[in-house]
């Protein structure tokens, strides 16, 4: 669907939501729940979901609306019904008009509050709001959600760790802002003003505040965008992790090394002596432990590095493994990694020679060239979406070329190129309806992607000049 709330909350999209302005649809899915919150130039106007405690007939319960015994009827009173419970509740004079408007709104900062919570599922904006009927649309401003939502903020352990290292850089906060903060609020708030590039840690152990308490409150002063985390001044344990992260790279690029010498241990070593030091491995160069990495080539000697660590691991933590590890030796097993890793090589080479060719308009020599890179390689979402382009140029391939953009879905579904060609396969083939639909779906997932945007204004009218085919531009 889209993305892990584990690894991206639900809040940190409400602050992108609120900073940014932004109208549409956030869907929240998981294995027994479903929230749909709406948006409009940052406001949230409505909510739906299917968790029981949070539909209306429970919500109007709750805050004293309706007694037990009409709740107890609400099932009678709306079978066979086709309206909607608010009218249904208001035709049998369970409640009033006014009563709807506040147990309405009652409900959607119930939905928005429980996103706080969550520490599963996945969700997904799409930048199309749709319509709400005015007797139900709000206009809730989302500073109030995070001032009651982040003492229920369940991933603010990962917020922690995140920020931990950094250090901090507050905003002016406005009259509109600080309406929504407590006094004591502001006084830390004024406290942390006056400690500019100082490392959070070190903060947090001389603020003499708890620890739990202390990063709510930051939390909540990041969600206002009243506070920001920068990379601290000096952070010593990370520049030198990098730094044997830099010299294990070097190493490992410039000898074979066996699985027991990686993890510096003899061949007789426990299972529990080679977990631990792969964890202490994890803890120093696993990539996202670089959080943004200062340069793009660190964050690739770490993908490398990590690589063979796992590897070793997978072979020296698996007795069957192991046991055919130590009996065959490394060479032998190298052998065939290395044979595996030629053929990327091969693969990324024929790559960039297409792409010249691409651009260069030589669409078959390109898309023969591809076929080759993806037989090499089948792995590279990059590689079967070059291989479709090229292929959409030929009439006769079109049908491959849809293919081909289906497997760059597969591999990376988060990903809105492929949704932006398919479009455009289609707005080729005359099949308007079915390009449409793909070039919503581009920008649902990337709402600034500039051709799946003027080709939607193509067919929805304001423009019917056409390009060659090509999702390969700068956008503006």
């Amino acid at each position: 669907m889209g993305k892990r709330v584990i690894e991206s909350p639900v809040p940190f999209v409400l602050r992108k939501i609120f900073t940014e302005k932004i109208t549409g649809e956030l869907t929240i899915k998981g294995e027994n729940y479903e929230r749909n919150l709406y948006f409009s130039d940052g406001y949230l106007c409505f909510a739906r979901t299917n968790v029981l405690h949070e539909r209306l007939g429970e919500v109007l319960f709750k805050i004293g609306k309706i007694d037990q015994t009409q709740f107890w009827d609400i099932h009678k009173l709306i079978t066979g019904q086709k309206n909607k419970l608010g009218k249904i509740l208001i035709d049998n004079n369970f409640i009033s008009q006014k009563d709807l408007f506040f147990g309405l709104m009652y409900q959607v900062r119930v939905i928005a509050l429980s996103t706080f919570s969550l520490t599963s599922g996945e969700w997904e904006f799409t930048s199309v709001l749709p319509e709400i009927a005015e007797d139900s649309r709000f206009k809730i401003e989302l500073p109030a959600i995070f001032a009651e939502g982040v003492p229920r903020f369940k991933s603010l352990p990962l917020f922690r760790n995140n920020f931990i290292k950094r250090s901090m850089q507050t905003k002016p906060i406005s009259a509109e802002i600080s309406s929504f903060l407590k006094s004591e609020d502001l006084e830390l708030f004024k406290k942390l003003s006056a400690r500019p590039r100082e490392a959070v840690e070190k903060i947090a152990g001389e603020i003499g505040m708890a620890d739990e308490l202390f990063w709510q409150k930051l939390a909540l002063f990041f969600l206002l965008n009243v506070l920001e985390f920068v990379d601290s001044a000096v952070d010593k344990e990370l520049n030198k992790n990098l730094a044997e992260l830099v010299a294990l790279h070097e190493k490992l690029k410039a000898q074979d090394m066996d699985y027991y010498e990686l993890f510096n241990l003899r061949n007789s070593a426990t299972f529990n002596e080679i977990k631990d030091v792969y964890y202490q491995y994890a803890k120093k160069f696993h990539p996202d432990r670089l959080g943004e990495a200062p340069i793009p080539e660190l964050r690739e000697k770490a993908n490398f590095v990590f690589a063979r660590i796992n590897k070793a691991f997978e072979i020296l933590s698996n007795e069957g493994k192991r046991r055919e590890y130590d009996m065959k030796g490394y060479k032998e097993i190298q052998n065939k990694e290395k044979s595996s890793e030629n053929l990327s090589e091969k693969a990324n080479l024929y790559y960039r020679k297409a792409k010249t060719l691409y651009s260069q308009q030589r669409f078959r020599e390109a898309a023969s060239l591809m076929e080759e890179t993806v037989r090499n390689d089948p792995t590279k979402a990059s590689y079967y979406l070059l291989l479709g382009l090229s292929q959409s140029n030929i009439p006769n391939l079109r049908r491959a070329a849809e293919k081909n953009f289906q497997k760059v879905i597969e591999l990376e579904p988060w990903n809105a190129e492929p949704y932006a060609a398919l479009g455009l396969l289609f707005q080729y083939e005359k099949l308007e309806k079915r390009a449409e639909n793909f070039f919503k779906k581009a920008l649902s997932i990337d709402p600034e992607h500039e051709l799946a945007k003027k080709r939607l204004a193509e067919i929805t009218g304001s423009d019917k000049k056409q390009s060659r085919f090509s999702i390969f531009q700068k956008k503006k």
